[in-house]
């Protein structure tokens, strides 16, 4: 992931970030996503783990790509060009901190979860379904903010 100062892209330079970004999250989505498909009946303390490592890097990596949006990314060039979007960015913003949340609770689970935990481990399954729900909403939300923010810079506008 790199750092990206946005009083240096253009409005293209920042959507073709934002797209490179997404692809990850989606990448690595998809891999924890076939991980919770089905709670193990056999097995349990591999397929434990094997969600543990698929859920790290999901979770470090959406730390960092929040972060990034946070500070150097698209929100105060959004901002800076369209100011009457403040309260979208704003709850974009709050979004971040929820999705850190659930995110944190799931791991916390996942670190006390053994493999007699038949119920923790449906219940895990459905949490990291809806955080890759909320994270894909978010994501559709943020591209949608941005099209509204840049649209005749971007040059999709006749």
């Amino acid at each position: 992931m790199t750092v990206i100062k946005h009083e240096h892209m253009t409005p293209k330079e920042l959507a073709d970030w934002l797209t490179q970004e997404h692809e990850m999250v989606d990448a690595l989505a998809a891999t924890l996503s076939e991980r919770v498909a089905l709670v193990p009946r056999a097995n349990e303390q591999a397929w434990i783990d094997g969600v543990r490592k698929a859920f790290e890097h999901f979770r470090a990596h959406m730390t960092k790509h929040i972060a990034l949006e946070e500070h150097g990314g698209y929100m105060e060039p959004v901002l800076d060009q369209r100011a009457a979007l403040a309260p979208q960015v704003a709850r974009l913003k709050h979004e971040h901190k929820e999705i850190v949340t659930l995110m944190n609770a799931t791991n916390t689970l996942l670190e006390d979860l053994q493999p007699h935990d038949y119920l923790i481990m449906r219940d895990i399954c459905h949490r990291v379904q809806d955080i890759l729900r909320y994270v894909d909403h978010h994501r559709q939300t943020e591209n949608m903010l941005l099209l509204s923010a840049f649209t005749d810079e971007i040059g999709t506008k006749d």
